[in-house]
């Protein structure tokens, strides 16, 4: 009688590997090109403005240039959501296109805050928790809709129920995001808009970004807004901006439902 030999297999724990997807590179689409070669319409150059002195900082031109990607960062409770909301309304009552991806409040949280600032009520507003089971298709939609200008409040929620959907790391949650917008802003909608995207993140207790190097780099501008420990002081300043090379601070204070800027303390 013969007697078969079955090997026991020791059974491994720990982490398990992750899964790599194989790509085919295909050279023939790599494309080089010259700035001469290169062509967009003049619209691209027309900046959005507020009519505030924020308008000095966000390009030389004077206000916020259309097919820009931009990162505002601060803690809680700085004002940064206010601040993107206060552009948002300032240009929708000038007849621009935008849009509020918000994905921290809901409709109460929100309708709250319009009573607090009733210039606000005006923005177009998705809110995002209506859309948890299809976050990556509902953001994309919107995208393809074309806008001037799409607040993000904030990209850490969104990264987080794009994970919860689709699972993968962190890291490919940033480069659907980023590429995302990247097509978006260069025309790549239905409508051809050069949509310029003001993001929200948040920054730690110890004052870092709280989000990978990347997603901050991979931005045209960079804002730190900022509140003094007594709460009486808010200041915002563009540590990168590839659009403006003035680099000075803006002050700002929220009252009288609405904001006010300064370029300093006395004006």
């Amino acid at each position: 009688m013969k007697i078969e030999k079955r090997e026991m297999k020791e059974e491994r724990r720990g982490r398990p590997k992750k899964q790599v997807e194989e790509t085919q590179f295909n050279p023939e689409v790599i494309k080089l090109f010259r700035g001469n070669e290169l062509y967009f319409n003049e619209s691209l150059f027309t900046p959005f403005r507020t009519n505030t002195e924020i308008d000095i900082i966000l390009s030389t031109e004077g206000g916020l240039m259309p097919g820009t990607s931009m990162m505002i960062a601060g803690g809680p409770g700085s004002g940064k959501s206010t601040l993107v909301l206060d552009m948002l309304s300032k240009f929708t009552m000038q007849g621009l296109k935008c849009l509020l991806i918000q994905g921290e409040m809901d409709q109460i949280g929100h309708y709250k805050y319009c009573r607090r600032m009733p210039s606000f009520g005006c923005i177009q507003t998705l809110f995002l928790k209506d859309h948890m089971d299809n976050v990556k298709e509902t953001i994309e939609h919107v995208f393809n809709l074309g806008y001037d200008v799409i607040g993000v409040d904030s990209v850490a929620e969104i990264l987080n129920m794009y994970r919860d959907q689709n699972g993968g790391t962190a890291k490919q949650a940033e480069s659907w995001f980023l590429k995302l917008q990247d097509e978006v802003k260069k025309g790549k909608n239905s409508e051809g808009y050069y949509t310029s995207f003001i993001n929200i993140q948040q920054v730690t207790k110890s004052d870092e970004f709280a989000g990978s190097q990347r997603l901050k780099h991979m931005m045209e501008a960079f804002c730190k807004v900022e509140r003094s420990k007594d709460g009486l002081e808010r200041t915002l300043h563009f540590e990168k901006n590839r659009d403006c090379d003035k680099d000075f601070k803006i002050y700002f204070s929220i009252y009288n439902d609405g904001v006010h800027y300064a370029f300093n303390q006395e004006e």
